[in-house]
């Protein structure tokens, strides 16, 4: 009888497999070495375009909190103008309770002084109370010049 000897390979473990897995190889088969997994490294950090000094990030700094100052005067002074009620009047005012069948024409003709043009009355009544239009309601209350 004859026999073929076939060389053992010694068995190694590769990560992953199930253990007591069987596999078919055949004469001069060579098991391939076990790649490694190389870990992800992290891909680089994009750098900027532009590197700044410390002069320059001073620069930068300077003009972004000029910019927003300005941004914040405009805008408090255009707020400011908005509510501008009464305040910006320097003559003696006096407060008026509209009754039933008031007109604004009417309150403005009783506290204007004698030879004043009541149109002029009836313009500052509005300015003063921040009124766009002479639409009263009973029991208003309106700042008036007093006359």
């Amino acid at each position: 009888m004859s026999a073929l000897a076939i060389p053992a390979v010694p068995v190694r473990e590769v990560p992953g497999r199930r253990r007591g897995h069987l596999q078919l190889v055949g004469p001069g088969y060579v098991a391939p070495a076990p790649q490694r997994a190389e870990p992800a490294r992290p891909a680089p950090a994009a750098r900027p375009a532009v590197r700044l000094t410390a002069r320059g990030r001073l620069v930068r700094s300077v003009l972004v909190l000029s910019v927003a100052l300005t941004a914040a005067v405009t805008g408090g002074g255009w707020l400011g103008s908005l509510t501008a009620d009464a305040q910006g009047y320097q003559g003696a005012v006096e407060r008026v309770s509209v009754a039933t069948g008031d007109t604004l024409w009417a309150i403005a003709a009783a506290t204007a002084a004698e030879g004043q043009d009541v149109r002029e009355v009836v313009d500052e009544i509005l300015e003063l109370n921040g009124l766009a239009s002479g639409d009263l309601v009973v029991g208003q209350q309106l700042v008036v010049p007093a006359g």
